[in-house]
């Protein structure tokens, strides 16, 4: 049952009705690396601030992107383009989000 079609209301309203696909999400496959390089995401709780540190697949510290929260990270990460694929660019949205709300509540953060 990959594909099937359902009748629903597209905005919750009664206006009108459609046939719509539902598609069965797949377990991601094997991870592809950004050429762009990659993330490490650390906390620093005494500022109530989170760090994005971007390296080149070489350990080489290409910048540290800080903020407050993590739409404003994500959302420079994504205008400078230094996350390329959309995997990656989903992967730190998830990501500094949980690094948010660890910090938020007083939680520990590891990044996964």
């Amino acid at each position: 049952m990959a594909n099937e079609t359902i009748k629903t209301d597209r905005n919750n309203e009664n206006a009108e009705i459609v046939d719509v696909p539902v598609i069965l999400a797949e377990e991601p496959g094997k991870l592809e690396l950004d050429e762009a390089g990659y993330f490490v995401i650390a906390l620093q709780p005494e500022k109530m601030t989170i760090l994005a540190k971007h390296y080149s697949y070489d350990k080489e510290l290409l910048r540290i992107i800080e903020g407050r929260d993590a739409k404003s990270i994500y959302r420079t990460i994504i205008e400078h383009g230094w996350a390329s694929t959309l995997n990656h660019a989903a992967y730190l949205g998830q990501e500094i989000t949980r690094a948010e709300i660890a910090m938020r509540n007083g939680f520990g953060y590891v990044q996964g």
